[in-house]
């Protein structure tokens, strides 16, 4: 069974990514919260992908083939079958804007629709921390400031979303958490400039079941 990887610039950065990191991604992507393997995944029977089991850069010779992966995984799996692919990562992030409601479209930048999730995510998840959470995040991020609205706009800014982001999801608030920011991050610099591996990887888990009734 082969996975169909549609070229996408905003996943290009899986190939410089790490063994390790590439392994978790691939993990979480195959198997489901319990660890038990996800029936609707193609990456665990492709042949190739099996055939290099055992070898140091099994991962990293074959990132098209995780992204493949991610695309049918963030796609329909009906309408992966018409198409003969998933989505593009694009496409799965103004699906995600849609479902949650916010003013996401075509016109505005890849990097733009990631803010716009980013900002959701840290604002839902605020209001779900109560006070010694808050306080370990704003320790976590070298926060100088208390409130939500005077913070929000130095972690868009600076690296250190990168830091509270693995926070929170180290925390594992709730699974509801984690499956809300799943695509808010894939393709923000948080991961091309801090890797899949540990907490930031196990919020990519729940992707396909991502809606708003869920995360409301």
């Amino acid at each position: 069974m082969n996975v169909t990887y549609l070229h996408d610039e905003d996943l290009d950065f899986l190939q410089h990514c790490s063994e390790e990191q590439l392994a978790d991604f691939a993990r979480l992507l195959t198997h489901n919260e319990k660890g038990k393997a996800r029936l609707s995944s193609v990456l665990s029977h492709n042949e190739l992908f099996k055939a290099m089991e055992g070898h140091p850069e099994q991962h990293r010779r074959n990132w098209q083939i995780i992204a493949g992966e991610f695309q049918h995984y963030g796609g329909d799996s009906i309408a992966n079958k018409l198409r003969g692919h998933g989505k593009q990562y694009r496409a799965i992030l103004l699906d995600v804007a849609k479902r949650l409601k916010l003013t996401a479209d075509k016109s505005m930048s890849t990097f733009e629709i990631e803010q716009q999730l980013l900002e959701h995510f840290l604002r839902h998840t605020w209001q779900k921390m109560d006070a010694a959470h808050k306080q370990e995040f704003l320790q976590a991020v070298d926060a100088k400031v208390s409130e939500l609205e005077e913070l929000l706009p130095l972690l868009m800014k600076d690296r250190s979303l990168a830091k509270g982001v693995s926070h929170l999801l180290s925390t594992q608030l709730t699974r509801i958490l984690r499956t809300h920011a799943a695509m808010s991050i894939l393709g923000h610099g948080l991961l091309r400039g801090a890797g899949l591996g540990g907490p930031v990887g196990a919020a990519l888990n729940g992707v396909k079941a991502m809606s708003a009734a869920r995360i409301a």
